[in-house]
């Protein structure tokens, strides 16, 4: 097996395989566990940072984007699915070299629509909190109650 690992990354984790074109872009997300409780991991580079030297927001939103999106891929045996709305509240910044992490939750499901929500830490603090909706496109392949 190929070393995906990035220096500083903790170890254990590796590089999730995205195929979203932005996602790539602002990428690499890293991951570890297995299938259906996985964390995820975000490096914080010059790219995710505003002004003031924080991640940005928008670059936290991508973040959650792209792992409750594998998180909903778990979930469902590989259904294809769509964001349908996202909610966060930021708590607390992180800075460039910090390492955002996160272990998204599916709570609920129903045939057609995931329920997905994260807290995404530095070290152990909270920095965000998020909560999603996601349609799945394939109801059949990812039918659930």
């Amino acid at each position: 097996m190929e070393d995906r690992r990035v220096s500083g990354i903790p170890s254990g984790y590796v590089a999730t395989r995205l195929i979203d074109p932005f996602e790539i872009h602002v990428g690499p997300v890293h991951e570890k566990g297995p299938r259906g409780a996985k964390r995820y991991a975000l490096l914080v580079d010059r790219r995710h940072v505003n002004g003031r030297g924080v991640v940005h927001g928008g670059m936290l939103l991508t973040f959650a984007d792209a792992a409750f999106g594998q998180a909903a891929w778990d979930a469902t045996d590989f259904a294809s699915s769509v964001t349908l709305g996202m909610q966060a509240q930021f708590i607390k910044g992180a800075r460039l070299g910090e390492l955002v992490e996160v272990s998204p939750e599916v709570v609920r499901r129903t045939r057609t629509l995931l329920f997905i929500k994260g807290d995404f830490k530095v070290k152990s603090e909270t920095i965000c909190i998020v909560q999603s909706l996601w349609k799945l496109l394939d109801a059949k392949k990812g039918a659930g109650s």
